[in-house]
């Protein structure tokens, strides 16, 4: 439940609105915890803290939870027992981060959004959502290990690889899209409808529709799917559509394409479609949604490097590439009360709205983009799918104005020669995404000096 700090209903006016609106649900939600604790809160009533901290639940014996739907799997696996969960606030993030964000949506979409707000709200204080989540096969913790040879050839900090590239499919957003999978899924949803610059992550989502016997369909720019005929075959082959956008213009048939012919075909189709965004992007409260489970990268970080729970040791500094934002967004929000760690976002000098964009509105958000003076969208470039892109997630525009992450560019030449270096040094076919940072890695390692650690995000 969203509401400003100075507005203070009583119980009875909102149960009475609530009573006003027809449905099981409503009912349900009336007595969710989540939602009684937020209106606790809003009244100042409540003497438990604002954070409800789920990686300290009990997953062992959850109330309510159904063992026998379990199937005794989630109990024994290791993975159930040391896969972090993200630390949640109980009433949902506001619909700004700051000055960014919003909701910018037709009024066809508003009554949808508002839904989900609630709805999203509620999921997340589910214990058996949680148990369900971590059973998927794509959901475990990615390493993170010591590059030994690439430290000893920077000089200076140790240098940690983050491997998300050996993710389920090789998708760093699956997170993301596994958990917004299975919302859908509670929603009733028939069909997911996702864009994505990346074919893995169109593999990613078709897997665990799949899974799940839900329609699907994956868009693509049509220069993007050309270049990755490989992967677009895997994506049919696990029975999603496949919908190729064309522009006109190789440099404009990429992501941004894809995405603004998904947001026309989840309005069209919006009773029985459930729209997943390629990064934390689009109006409230999807940025807040995809942070939330891309979080779990970043807490994975901190008990991987923490050494188990109650530690107090973190590293240093963290890197990650930025193009709309998902890994950066996940990797850095655990970290953003932690003043000692570093963070930096490098993004693609073609395609870089932190760097050279200036404050706009686009896809239901108010960000950083690229865009003239006459607020037109310019075209960006960068030969990485996922980086090609002409503007960022809402928080992520946040954390710049606050001054808390440090973002940089890297050219397309860059980005090759760090992609060999990764090849030469720990032998890690990296994507070229994680090529921009790789010289930036070095340069801060050398900044730091011995005896301090960096991770760098590796994408697939």
């Amino acid at each position: 439940m969203i509401v400003p700090t100075s507005f203070k209903p009583s119980l009875t006016r909102i149960r009475s609105k609530r009573r006003s609106k027809k449905g099981q649900d409503v009912a349900l939600h009336s007595h969710c915890p989540a939602c009684l604790h937020s209106l606790a809160l809003v009244q100042e009533t409540s003497s438990i803290p604002r954070t409800l901290s789920l990686n300290h639940f009990d997953f062992s014996r959850p109330a309510g939870f159904n063992r026998s739907n379990a199937r005794g799997k989630f109990i024994h696996n290791s993975i159930w027992k040391t896969c972090p969960l993200p630390s949640l606030p109980v009433l949902l993030a506001p619909t700004r981060f700051g000055t960014y964000g919003g909701r910018f949506a037709p009024e066809s979409q508003m009554d949808a959004l508002s839904e989900l707000t609630l709805a999203f709200d509620r999921i997340i204080s589910d214990c058996n959502f949680w148990a369900g989540y971590l059973s998927c096969p794509g959901i475990r913790p990615s390493p993170l290990r010591l590059a030994e040879n690439l430290t000893r050839h920077a000089g200076g900090a140790n240098i940690w690889l983050k491997r998300e590239d050996l993710n389920q499919h090789g998708s760093h957003n699956i997170r993301n899209i596994v958990g917004q999978a299975l919302i859908a899924h509670r929603l009733g949803k028939s069909e997911i409808v996702m864009d994505c610059g990346s074919a893995n992550h169109g593999i990613a989502c078709a897997a665990i529709c799949a899974r799940l016997k839900m329609k699907c369909t994956i868009l693509m720019g049509s220069w993007d799917a050309t270049c990755q005929k490989e992967d677009v075959e895997r994506i049919k082959q696990l029975g999603a559509s496949l919908i190729t956008v064309e522009t006109g213009s190789a440099s404009r048939s990429t992501l941004r394409a894809a995405v603004n012919e998904a947001l026309r075909y989840a309005v069209a189709h919006l009773s029985t479609t459930y729209h997943i965004l390629s990064g934390p992007i689009g109006p409230h409260p999807l940025p807040t949604i995809a942070r939330t489970f891309q979080s779990i990268l970043g807490e994975e970080i901190k008990q991987q490097f923490g050494g188990g729970a109650g530690s107090s040791r973190v590293p240093d500094a963290l890197v990650s590439p930025v193009g709309p934002g998902s890994t950066a967004v996940g990797m850095f929000h655990p970290f953003i009360d932690h003043p000692s760690v570093k963070l930096l976002g490098v993004e693609a000098a073609g395609a870089a709205p932190l760097s050279r964009g200036d404050v706009g509105v686009l896809h239901g958000c108010r960000t950083y983009l690229l865009q003239n003076d006459d607020g037109q969208i310019l075209d960006s470039w960068s030969p990485s799918p996922d980086m090609n892109f002409p503007s960022v997630g809402p928080e992520l525009a946040c954390w710049k104005d606050m001054g808390r992450v440090e973002y940089a560019t890297a050219t397309d030449d860059d980005a090759v020669r760090g992609v060999q270096i990764l090849r030469d040094q720990e032998g890690v076919d990296s994507g070229l995404g994680t090529g921009y940072a790789v010289e930036r890695t070095m340069k801060l390692a050398r900044e730091l000096g011995p005896g301090r650690d960096v991770v760098l995000l590796v994408t697939g």
